[in-house]
């Protein structure tokens, strides 16, 4: 798996928390694979990322515009497309 884009260090992506924390697939389902190889991933606290997959969608939004436009400046537009075929921004 590669390193996150968007985190260099193991903290919660939303509280900055230490503790009790879970790896998130950004982009899930069938893009997983590619979430893992491309490093579109972050630390997330366990309720967060719990409440995240239950019923926050607006989080859930928000993280793939944020992962996007970062994925985009490193590989630019026509790479995200490629490798996740979906626009999120």
């Amino acid at each position: 798996m590669a390193q996150s884009i968007l985190q260099s260090e193991k903290e919660c992506f939303v509280t900055g928390s230490l503790i009790n924390l879970d790896l998130h697939h950004i982009y899930h389902g069938p893009r997983r694979k590619a979430a893992d190889n491309w490093g579109c991933w972050v630390w997330l606290r366990h309720d967060i990322h719990m409440n995240l997959h239950s019923k926050d969608t607006e989080m859930d939004k928000m993280l793939k515009r944020i992962c996007q436009e970062r994925f985009e400046e490193l590989y630019g537009h026509d790479k995200f497309m490629e490798v996740f075929g979906k626009s999120y921004l």
